[in-house]
């Protein structure tokens, strides 16, 4: 999918590009990202013991389905999930 200017990258930093489009100033838009991160990372533990997600699987889906490093490439440091 295309997101802003021909960019298909799956990218936070594209995503950011984009965020006039849906009329939100950079720092709105970062302080979303960032609260979404801080909550993922906070609550992940919680959730994967609630869907009863054995510890391989966790560590499979931690920074490949779930903040994966790619998507943060300009955009700030990579979060680690426990």
């Amino acid at each position: 999918m295309v997101i802003a200017d021909g960019d298909r990258r799956a990218r936070l930093e594209t995503c950011l590009n984009a965020v006039r489009k849906f009329l939100l100033y950079q720092g709105e838009a970062r302080d979303m990202v960032d609260h979404v991160v801080d909550v993922i990372c906070r609550d992940w533990a919680d959730v994967c013991d609630e869907a009863g997600l054995p510890d391989v699987e966790r560590r499979v889906f931690a920074g490949r389905q779930f903040l994966n490093a790619y998507a943060f490439e300009d955009f700030g440091p990579v979060p680690k999930l426990e």
